[in-house]
């Protein structure tokens, strides 16, 4: 940023995403170009460097050089071949790239001629090396530089590097925790060289004059976890927490320390970046009470001491240093979840310059959602009411792990953390909330998702979890290759399990199952993901039957009901009764002629009829769809389609993408999962297949039923 002589550059980072270089003499800003990453600022020049992955060769990079300071066409570096890697620093026209298990080297750009040297090696036996870059001066570039041996793993020295020769011309030793090494702060100076380390979870500063060996530590007062901006500045050492990681924490005041006497001097209320200036300068994105928001520059005075003079103004008038307060919320007090992809959460503050922390709890489970909303970093989170918030797609988990699933029904709390960007006191609000649902078939954890049961070669029942990813528009794992094992005993000894809806009035959905000499059980479910032990005995006898199918309301009394094919071909029907202890009222005759089939399948209301609807598959493999007309009979087949032999397991899985329709899953003998979205549409009942890994077992383990 600016080093050319002249008085005019300074491209500085923006909490509104952009990059800007800035001239001296009258202030006027120009937003320089953006890569498809943020890229790489420049340094110690008006030569701007912005990164472009090439995303044909993965491991490439495509680098354009813009001249701020005369407007020239800008140069393109393609890092290829012996260029090959990603820019880790830009100083000018000169990059630092490292490359995978490879050397890092320095690539220049000069006058449009590409040259590259490799860094000096410091441990000539280590498998590769990298270079972790900081700060830089014309010239030379200080970091970070790891070497690696299979058998030992990494080494870390802190390096000043020589960008004409690619020599390590200082070496320094650091220490503390490894974990936040990459939240670093390194600088250098003419004069020292300066980085901080984590210890005894505190940060603590390092520091040396540049060329000797002695290394003075002093422990600063942020916590081990904050991420610092900042720089040397001579012989002052100047940060402030911008990144501190505790949530609400009110910042510090960008303050200069002396690396010779330990004397402190706040500049800046606090800083949003910090970057090398033209001469001895930094230069930064801050504020002060009497100038506000602006760039600064920031120099040594007369009286030997760091002062921060206004270049550029954001246009901020009120000081950019009033408490933040609190206004208000729009969070509903139920929350229907019903066919609602997402729900807004808002909440007033005096200002939207400051992140937000939403975390949300479900009071029974403690099952908690957290997202930090960042406005200035993402341009997202502030709605044209002037609120801050989020668009909540009713969800708990942890999303960056993919750990999600359906919000539990019942009551929330919720804690919102406003944490103001001028470094005034956090705010925190409470509240209250509720996620109503109608209950759901196949929805075994009341979240409104459905579930699958899974019964693998040991016996055991596990259930796995569904989420519909309206990003990909397919049917995923709420965990993904994991399985919550709900029952131990030896579900092998049943020949026929099936999802049989809510057979006891509970509104949580049942199982039945059907052991080898003929008697049936039911196994109540209980709204938390596992079903009673034991189970109920039903009945003996119902090993003269071939198929059974469970879980459609067929009658229109609001009960799930039964079907059953006996070896005759006869269709049966057991009306639900809503009580536990004869969960079936006697059986009725309501068809022949059903022996064609090898699978039924009860799918619930698929076209918008009166009641629950069946599909049944031919020995062919030719898949029929029977409407249900409400009083236990059926319309005339209609047929679905063929190659449907392919399928061992095929479920009415209820409302998998919710759209309010009922869907249907299938898993194929050889381990392969598919999402049928339900249309609405009697004629073409199903969407074409989408492939999904519910269901899937995990390599060396074996389904016997996916139910």
């Amino acid at each position: 940023m600016g080093d050319r002589g002249g008085g005019h550059r300074v491209p500085v980072h923006g909490r509104e995403g952009t990059n800007r270089w800035t001239r001296y003499a009258d202030g006027v800003s120009t937003v320089v170009p953006k890569g498809e990453t943020d890229g790489a600022v420049g340094s110690a020049s008006d030569v701007v460097a912005v990164v472009t992955p090439v995303y044909h060769r993965p491991a490439d990079e495509r680098v354009k050089l813009y001249d701020m300071a005369t407007g020239a066409a800008p140069v393109t570096v393609e890092l290829g071949g012996a260029a090959r890697g990603q820019v880790v620093k830009a100083v000018g026209s000169v990059l630092v790239v490292n490359e995978a298990e490879a050397y890092p080297k320095i690539v220049s750009a000069s006058g449009g001629t590409v040259t590259v040297r490799q860094v000096e090696a410091l441990h000539e036996n280590s498998l590769y090396r990298s270079f972790s870059a900081g700060d830089s001066l014309p010239g030379v570039v200080f970091g970070r530089y790891s070497s690696y041996w299979p058998s030992t793993g990494e080494s870390e020295d802190m390096a000043v590097v020589d960008l004409a020769t690619g020599r390590v011309t200082e070496r320094y030793a650091p220490q503390g925790d490894k974990t936040y090494w990459w939240r670093d702060l390194r600088s250098i100076s003419p004069s020292h060289v300066a980085w901080t380390e984590r210890a005894d979870g505190k940060v603590v500063l390092a520091s040396a004059k540049r060329g000797s060996a002695e290394v003075t530590r002093v422990p600063l007062d942020y916590a081990g976890d904050a991420e610092l901006t900042g720089g040397l500045l001579g012989d002052w050492f100047m940060s402030d927490d911008s990144g501190a990681a505790t949530p609400g924490a009110p910042r510090r005041a960008f303050t200069a320390r002396s690396l010779t006497d330990g004397t402190t001097v706040p500049v800046l209320a606090h800083a949003e970046s910090v970057t090398k200036g033209p001469g001895n300068t930094l230069i930064a994105l801050g504020v002060t009470a009497e100038h506000g928001e602006g760039v600064y520059r920031i120099a040594v005075g007369a009286d030997g001491k760091p002062a921060a003079e206004l270049i550029a103004s954001t246009g901020e008038t009120d000081g950019g240093t009033a408490p933040l307060e609190y206004a208000g919320n729009s969070v509903p007090a139920v929350i229907d979840l019903d066919g609602v992809a997402t729900t807004r959460l808002a909440w007033k503050f005096s200002s939207t310059k400051a992140d937000l922390v939403v975390e949300l709890t479900h009071k029974a489970s403690s099952r908690r959602f957290t997202q930090t909303v960042r406005p200035g970093t993402t341009g997202t989170g502030v709605f044209p009411d002037g609120s801050l918030g989020i668009d909540w797609a009713g969800v708990v988990g942890d999303a960056p792990d993919g750990i999600q699933e359906g919000a539990l029904n019942g009551a929330y709390t919720w804690k919102v953390t406003a944490k103001p960007w001028n470094g005034m006191p956090a705010v925190t609000a409470t509240g209250e909330f509720t996620v109503t649902r109608t209950p759901k078939a196949h929805d075994y954890t009341d979240n409104g998702s459905p579930d699958l049961f899974v019964r693998p070669a040991s016996g055991y029942l596990d259930r796995v979890d569904t989420l519909w990813d309206d990003a990909s528009g397919r049917l995923v794992p709420a965990r993904p290759g994991w399985a919550s094992t709900v029952s131990r005993l030896n579900w092998n000894a049943y020949d026929r399990i099936e999802s049989a809806g809510d057979l006891a009035g509970s509104t949580a959905p049942d199982v039945i199952s059907r052991d080898k000499s003929g008697v049936l059980w039911l196994h109540l479910g209980n709204k938390s993901g596992f079903v009673e032990e034991p189970a109920r005995k039903v009945g003996g006898g119902w090993g003269a039957y071939n198929l059974l199918a469970g879980g459609s309301e067929l009658t229109g009394d609001g009960r799930a009901d039964l079907v059953a094919v006996d070896k005759a071909g006869d269709l049966y029907l057991y009306e639900g009764t809503g009580y536990a202890s004869a969960p079936y009222a006697p059986r009725k005759k309501i068809g022949f002629g059903w022996g064609i089939y090898n699978d039924l399948v009860a799918v619930g209301n698929v076209a918008g009829g009166p009641a629950g609807d069946l599909v049944a598959r031919d020995k062919a493999g030719v898949l029929w769809l029977y409407l249900g007309k409400g009083d236990g009979s059926y319309a005339q087949r209609v047929k679905i389609g063929g190659g449907w032999n392919e399928y061992r397991d095929i479920v009415g899985i209820g409302d998998g993408n919710k759209d309010g329709r009922p869907d249907l899953y299938v898993r194929t003998a050889t381990n392969q999962a598919y999402f049928y979205a339900g249309t609405g549409s009697w004629r073409a009942p199903f969407a074409p297949r989408s492939a999904t890994q519910v269901g899937v077992a995990p390599t060396g383990t074996t389904y016997h039923q996916v139910f």
